[in-house]
C-alpha cells in the first residue's frame, strides 16, 4: 500500500487543524507556511474534507478552518477513504466495494482479506488526536521521504567532513 501525496497532505492539514483545536479557526495559509504545502492544492483537498464532515469553516476576517468533530474521533482510515477512497483495492473486489470480494470462490480473497484487515485496524485505530501528541512531543510538523533524505545526507555529510577535520588534526 501507498499513502497518495492527496492523502498525506490532506491528513497534515487535519493534524494541523487537531493542535490548533480549542483556539481560533486555522487559514489555510497558515497551514501552507508551517506545512510547506502548496496553498491552491490543500484548497482542492478541504473542500472534499468539508464535504465529507470532517472540518468546518468559518468565513469572514478572522475566519480559517476547525475539525468537525473532535481529533480522538477521526481515524486515519476514515481520512485516507474520503481522500482517496478504499484502504487497499482487492483484485477480486466486485463493483460495489473495492474492499470487498464477491466472487465465490475466490482463490486469493484470504490473503487479501488478512491484509486488509491488519491495515483497517492499524489505520482505523490511529487517531489525529493520538498523531498531533506525536507531533507535538517530536518538535514540528512530519516531514516527506524526500526531505527526510536530504536531512539524513546533510548529516551524515557533516559527519564524515568532522571525521575527517578530527582524524586530520591527530
Amino acid at each position: 500500500m501507498k499513502i497518495s501525496t492527496r492523502s498525506e497532505y490532506g491528513i497534515r492539514v487535519l493534524l494541523a487543524l487537531a493542535r490548533a483545536e480549542g483556539q481560533e479557526p486555522v487559514s489555510l495559509t497558515s497551514v501552507a507556511r508551517s506545512e510547506r504545502l502548496p496553498h491552491a492544492y490543500l484548497e482542492q483537498l478541504v473542500a472534499d474534507l468539508r464535504r465529507a464532515g470532517l472540518v468546518t469553516a468559518t468565513r469572514g476576517q478572522a475566519g480559517g478552518y476547525r475539525l468537525a468533530r473532535p481529533p480522538d474521533q477521526i481515524s486515519l482510515a476514515t481520512a485516507i477513504r474520503t481522500l482517496d477512497g478504499p484502504l487497499l483495492e482487492m483484485p477480486c473486489a466486485g463493483v460495489n466495494s473495492g474492499e470487498q470480494c464477491d466472487r465465490e470462490p475466490c482463490s486469493v480473497h484470504a490473503a487479501y482479506e488478512r491484509l486488509f484487515a491488519s491495515i483497517d485496524a492499524t489505520l482505523g485505530a490511529t487517531t489525529l488526536a493520538e498523531l498531533a501528541a506525536r507531533a507535538e512531543s517530536a518538535g514540528g510538523p512530519p516531514y516527506s521521504p524526500d526531505v527526510r533524505r536530504r536531512i539524513r545526507a546533510v548529516a551524515e555529510a557533516t559527519a564524515q567532513a568532522h571525521a575527517q577535520i578530527v582524524n586530520g588534526a591527530s
